[in-house]
């Protein structure tokens, strides 16, 4: 019998509320991972590159670079997907997200462990290399709350890989809307998080406001009722007022589309930070492009991997770029967070 994620561990609600006051991430290696993505002008994945091409500077000093092999390192991946707030209405797009998802997982021993979340974690599958166990609860969620924590659900996540292997590549895919909501974890302990794990975070959005404008033409009349305006008295009356209307239309939609539009897309600016990428979707179709990128991309990038100079406390600032073709563009992490060690002994 398959198991739904929110009935495999029911005290996770609670537990993850604790732990996210409680959580302090610290690195035990100076290795520093960083996975490296090089493409041409429009796009082509560059190869053959060697670790002499790469110059990366560890806040503007040179570092003497190692180009590993994707293999040796084991994938582990946490993948966050967001069931509330406007969510449900991007559940048909998720209707074949396990066999996405194993595309993008690889074989074995690569490891991934799915997350749902509103305005918290609500459960977590053990990190699994067959994803085809959770595959019911991946392609069928239940729906959650109206929230959309998407910082705790990453801090939620970093705390999962913080327990894997310390060998292993470390990654979130981050299917989520836009913009937070509901958060308690600040970014600035986000970034500390992710550049002492190095992970990166693939975020793949949708437009909350966008979604949530489709659903209102989908759900029963109770749940949007129409404002309608009568000529008689100038006046607003219920939508179910006997009287025959002249129009009857909702503004809170279109609203929430525009005021949406201007706010910050978080998950984009937590991903580039981490060194990932985003991408956006609207439908089945264009999360299954998406993805296939994605795939192409985690698969193909250069590992490059150094041992810091400095041994300076905090925020370090890395900056690859290549020896020669400039032409090419370069994608890689911008940071990692080095703690003190002296403090922990």
């Amino acid at each position: 019998m398959k198991m739904r994620l929110r009935e495999f561990v029911v005290f996770v609600g609670v537990w993850s509320g604790a732990a996210f006051a409680q959580t302090t991430l610290h690195t035990t290696t100076t290795l520093v991972v960083v996975p490296t993505l090089v493409q041409t002008p429009d796009k082509d994945l560059v190869f053959s590159l060697r670790a002499e091409d790469f110059v990366l500077t560890d806040n503007g000093v040179p570092q003497k670079v190692t180009l590993e092999e994707e293999t040796r390192r084991p994938l582990s991946l946490v993948v966050l997907m967001q069931t509330g707030g406007d969510a449900r209405g991007q559940f048909p797009s998720y209707a074949h997200l396990d066999t996405m998802i194993a595309e993008l997982l690889g074989e074995p021993p690569n490891e991934v462990s799915v997350v749902n979340f509103d305005s918290q974690p609500e459960a977590a599958s053990p990190f699994t290399t067959n994803v085809a166990e959770w595959g019911d609860a991946i392609d069928h969620p239940d729906v959650g709350d109206r929230g959309a924590a998407i910082f705790d659900g990453i801090a939620y996540g970093l705390d999962l890989l913080q327990k894997r292997p310390a060998g292993n590549r470390r990654a979130i895919l981050l299917i989520s809307q836009a913009h937070d909501v509901g958060s308690k974890t600040p970014l600035k302990e986000l970034v500390r998080g992710l550049g002492e794990t190095n992970t990166a975070i693939y975020s793949v959005t949708f437009s909350a406001e966008k979604t949530a404008a489709r659903q209102a033409f989908k759900d029963p009349p109770h749940l949007n009722p129409p404002i309608s305006l009568y000529p008689s008295d100038g006046g607003i009356k219920p939508y179910n007022d006997p009287a025959r209307p002249v129009a009857g239309f909702k503004l809170d939609a279109p609203l929430a589309l525009i005021f949406g539009a201007m706010s910050k897309n978080t998950s984009a600016e937590v991903a580039t930070l981490s060194g990932g990428e985003w991408s956006s979707f609207d439908n089945a179709q264009e999360l299954s492009r998406d993805l296939g990128v994605l795939t192409n991309h985690l698969h193909n990038s250069y590992v490059l991997s150094f041992t810091p100079t400095s041994s300076e406390p905090g925020l370090h600032t890395i900056k690859v770029r290549l020896a020669r073709h400039p032409e090419l563009v370069v994608s890689a992490r911008s940071n990692y967070w080095a703690s003190d060690q002296s403090s922990q002994k």
